[in-house]
């Protein structure tokens, strides 16, 4: 009997048990929501508020949606088009993502007055009441997607009038677990995975490939939690992290400035590892520096210690995960063209071994075949809204981690780095599967261990490769569950 077989998957069952914090995948892909730009963790909140039901959109549904994101979202090119609006006295309402920051003046004294910046409208320098940002501080960290009413001064000066976020607030972990208790392993497995937008069903999901999937959520749920996949183009590397929170930032290929990463000199803005839970390199094979050493020597110490710096500012500290997706080809086996050393098609400052050391490990995206149409959820899932806060706030809970050192044993070739990466990648996988920590030794190792070693022995294998140091110990890492 296949894994598919083994069991229907219960949509009865996740909407008794989580009621309107579950969403009908179907209905996304049909409202045309996402091809507007809208992240999923948005479209599924606004179309559970404006046409809730079951099933892909009616034409009655789609034309309300239809007229909802014309009037509501805009384009960059309706900049003109607002400005004037606006200048007639008239109060605009949008739905976007807005950020806010404090701005320095040249004699480097903090200007009091916020502003706000709504970036697809290229809008910047927006005034916004310190009591809006007060009540929404996320406003100055990533930024937050919600409904936004603009108007604007008589100095032609635009101004925030109101703001109405839509993300979810911080979720009740006991409840979560709670939650957790009314399903079986396999059956919660499932509904991580169609809560992701994959179809848990699909013949080609096997346990592995659903196992690699699962593990892009580990930089969620694990802080400073390093890690790479690698894998062809076309198995959806970067879906996830577009669509789960506005937490999480992508950024694809291209250069990459030390302002960006780490913090702006001229504006002193905190750079993209400060502000983020994770953030997210996308097609590193091509990735490029115009200054190398300024990225690599603080990056390196940052991967090491959740700590960075610039010539001239404090020393600032972060609990961001990075993670780097690189396409990479397969042979006629569909194996990586050289397996023992997987980073071989990337940017050379990959394969120094000290900076190598400092990851987690690498998600093997081969085991994860490419996607089609019908491989995407057409179940009953979580809004990815609420699915991704709670995948954040499981980071918080140390429980996990106590449990992983209380009950894995390692053998005498395993470093200090390789134990602390499967220790987090093995709490990280018992946060995802297990937050209820309800578990036998056979489960944590099956479902937790096994696949943490995995995940840091492609390092080891790049490490044995590359540097005589690492072969003294050995290619193989081995480590078991044990009792506590």
């Amino acid at each position: 009997m296949s894994y598919t077989d083994a069991f229907i998957y219960n949509n009865d069952l996740i909407t008794e048990v989580f009621g309107n914090l579950c969403i009908d995948k179907t209905r996304l892909p049909s409202s045309g929501l996402t091809s507007a730009g809208v992240p999923s963790f948005v479209a599924e909140w606004l179309l559970d508020k404006i046409v809730p039901g079951t099933g892909k959109l009616a034409p009655a549904e789609l034309e309300k949606i239809n007229t909802f994101i014309s009037k509501a979202f805009p384009r960059k090119d309706d900049y003109k088009v607002i400005m004037f609006e606006l200048s007639q006295g008239e109060a605009k309402k949008i739905i976007a993502l807005m950020q806010v920051s404090i701005k320095i003046d040249s004699q480097g004294k903090l200007i009091p007055e916020p502003l706000a910046e709504i970036k697809v409208l290229n809008l910047e320098g927006c005034r916004i009441s310190p009591t809006i940002v007060e009540r929404h501080q996320m406003l100055l960290r990533q930024g937050v997607w919600g409904k936004i009413t603009l108007a604007m001064l008589k100095g032609g000066t635009v101004e925030v009038m109101d703001f109405d976020p839509f993300q979810c607030s911080e979720v009740n972990l006991k409840l979560y677990a709670e939650c957790r208790e009314k399903f079986s392993t396999q059956q919660w497995r499932d509904l991580l995975f169609c809560s992701m937008g994959f179809n848990p069903e699909h013949p080609e999901y096997t346990l592995e490939a659903k196992t690699w999937v699962l593990a892009r959520l580990l930089p969620l749920v694990e802080s400073n939690y390093h890690v790479m996949e690698l894998a062809p183009k076309g198995t959806g590397k970067s879906f996830v992290f577009e669509n789960i929170s506005s937490k999480v930032s992508l950024i694809s290929g291209g250069k990459i400035t030390p302002a960006r990463l780490f913090i702006n000199g001229s504006t002193r803005e905190i750079g993209l590892l400060g502000r983020h839970d994770v953030v997210v390199l996308d097609e590193v094979q091509s990735l490029t520096f115009d200054s190398p050493d300024e990225i690599i020597g603080p990056l390196k110490n940052y991967l090491a210690s959740g700590r960075y710096n610039r010539s001239g500012f404090a020393e600032i500290s972060s609990d961001c995960s990075l993670v780097m997706l690189a396409n990479i080809e397969l042979d006629e086996q569909l194996r990586p063209r050289n397996e023992d050393n997987l980073i071989s098609e990337l940017p050379k400052f990959f394969s120094e071994t000290a900076f190598l050391d400092r990851f987690a490990g690498i998600i093997p995206g081969w085991e994860i075949p490419k996607f089609k149409q019908e491989m995407a959820a057409s179940q009953i899932g979580l809004k990815m809204d609420f699915f991704g806060e709670a995948l954040l706030s499981l980071r918080k809970d140390n429980s996990f981690i106590t449990y992983a050192k209380d009950h894995t044993q390692f053998e005498n070739n395993v470093t200090v780095r390789d134990q602390n990466a499967i220790l987090k990648s093995a709490s990280g996988f018992l946060k995802i599967l297990y937050p209820h920590l309800q578990l036998t030794l056979t489960d944590f190792y099956r479902d937790c261990v096994e696949p943490a070693i995995k995940l840091r022995q492609s390092i080891r294998n790049s490490q044995y490769y590359l540097d005589d140091e690492f072969r003294q110990l050995g290619k193989e890492i081995y480590a078991d569950a044990s009792v506590g």
